[in-house]
């Protein structure tokens, strides 16, 4: 397969103590610190970590809903960092975004039938019938009623609300979208049908995913390959089931410890892997491994003074760790 998105060197840097406060004048927030990836065409791609690790600025970064502080981004052979006015809007076009928030990322004063008419309106696609038609053609195929086209979004529940989420960013037909953790704030259950729906827009329209979440049974489910984040930085990029089944990085370790298993049996046999400490601040991030304050294997002095290169430990399959290996994760009781 062709490789669609190329992302090389991408950093993120938000300056902190502007104002009054000067305290950390000059200082940055590091959210995304030297990431690098590739998606192929047609494949999804998850991006999973705790919270605050920097994976939906990049993928707002990716989108150019944020401005990179460095790094390159190529969509096939566009360079995306350097596009500007009309052909920024047209790359805007090819590469969609579903949102977190199904209750903020519509518009509460736009019937349906706006809210997804509007990327059309904006890039001057097709009559006022046109856009009409298209809209109750793409609530159809996300499920729900060509009626709903004339209702306000605060009429129908959250899982309804995104599936209207989906069915804008398709409007455009793009070749690919970057989905933002889009089944967080949803109920379980209805997590599951929004995965088996994007699941079947992706077979139907030929589209590619950057799929964004810290839920693991979500990314395990829909994606072909996982890249884990820490702190700005990919720790462990591979197919899912080599990341599964052969986690190489602690950290990707002590996240599959901590999600549970269905079988009661299992779970109770299961050791957790606990880490000590909190997550550093991305203001001063460690030197060296990021991860050496709270790895339950690190050794000094080369976990504090150098930094792991994203190396291949398997065909398809890289970690950023020193002592890059599988080691099992306990099956003994807690």
């Amino acid at each position: 397969m062709a490789v669609l998105l190329k992302v090389e060197g991408l950093k993120k840097y938000f300056q902190v103590g502007q104002g009054l406060i000067t305290a950390r004048f000059g200082k940055s927030v590091r959210a995304v610190d030297d990431v690098s990836f590739e998606v192929q065409e047609g494949e999804t791609l998850g991006l999973v970590g705790e919270s605050g690790c920097g994976k939906s600025t990049t993928g707002r970064c990716i989108n150019r809903l944020l401005e990179p502080t460095s790094g390159k981004v190529h969509f096939g052979d566009i360079d995306v960092r350097k596009l500007k006015g009309k052909k920024l809007k047209s790359y805007r076009r090819d590469v969609q975004f579903i949102f977190q928030d199904p209750y903020a990322s519509l518009n509460p004063r736009m019937t349906f039938g706006e809210i997804m008419a509007e990327p059309l309106v904006i890039h001057g696609i097709g009559s006022r019938k046109e856009r009409e038609d298209r809209a109750k053609e793409m609530l159809q195929t996300v499920g729900l009623s060509p009626e709903h086209i004339h209702r306000y979004p605060h009429e129908f529940s959250g899982g309804q609300r995104q599936r209207v989420g989906i069915a804008r960013a398709l409007m455009l037909r793009p070749k690919m979208i970057v989905c933002d953790e889009p089944v967080s704030a949803l109920d379980v259950s209805i997590q599951a049908q929004i995965i088996n729906l994007l699941e079947d827009l992706q077979g139907e329209f030929g589209l590619t995913y950057l799929f964004i979440a810290h839920d693991l049974a979500v990314i395990r489910h829909i994606c072909d390959r996982v890249a884990v984040m820490y702190l700005g930085k990919i720790v462990e990029l591979g197919g899912w089931k080599e990341v599964y089944n052969s986690p190489n990085h602690p950290y990707t370790q002590s996240l599959l410890s901590a999600a549970p298993v269905p079988d009661p049996d299992k779970q109770h046999h299961r050791a957790r892997i606990i880490l000590r400490g909190d997550v550093p601040s991305p203001i001063d991030p460690p030197a060296g491994c990021r991860f050496h304050t709270r790895c339950p294997i690190a050794q000094f002095p080369i976990c504090k003074d150098v930094e792991p290169p994203l190396d291949q430990v398997a065909i398809g399959h890289r970690a950023a760790c020193h002592f890059a290996k599988s080691f099992p994760i306990p099956e003994s009781k807690m």
